[in-house]
């Protein structure tokens, strides 16, 4: 998936996945070394989140469910816990910096770019995220 800021015409990442499971939101990024640029995890339906047992630092954005940035919370060290603001539904876990490079803040408009194959050609559906 590709997470861009409309509001200010820059990208978050181009390679964020996204943790669908139990599984895959229980695990997040434990275990990586690092996040590189154009990385990240999207939650949906996310309360929470912390650093705990990572070892490197993450800023981490919080939307509503219109993708309109409610929170940043920028270099988040390992070992913290960052409440969503009311009205959250989408958390993003991105590689330390990338709020400051997209010049991202609360009130911008994200824009989530899904890649899905329609009769086996991939296609790119761009919609804002709702």
């Amino acid at each position: 998936m590709i997470v861009r800021n409309a509001a200010r015409n820059t990208t978050l990442g181009e390679a964020i996945a996204v943790a669908a499971t139990a599984a895959q939101r229980v695990r997040g990024l434990l275990g990586r070394e690092c996040l590189e640029d154009g990385q990240g995890l999207l939650f949906k339906n996310c309360a929470s989140l912390h650093t705990f047992f990572m070892t490197f630092p993450i800023d981490i954005i919080y939307a509503d469910r219109k993708g309109k940035v409610l929170k940043v919370a920028p270099s988040v060290k390992p070992f913290k816990l960052v409440a969503a603001p009311m009205r959250a539904f989408y958390a993003i876990e991105l590689p330390d910096g990338a709020i400051e490079r997209s010049r991202t803040q609360a009130g911008d408009m994200l824009l989530l770019d899904e890649e899905i194959e329609i009769l086996g050609v991939p296609e790119i559906t761009q919609k804002y995220a709702a």
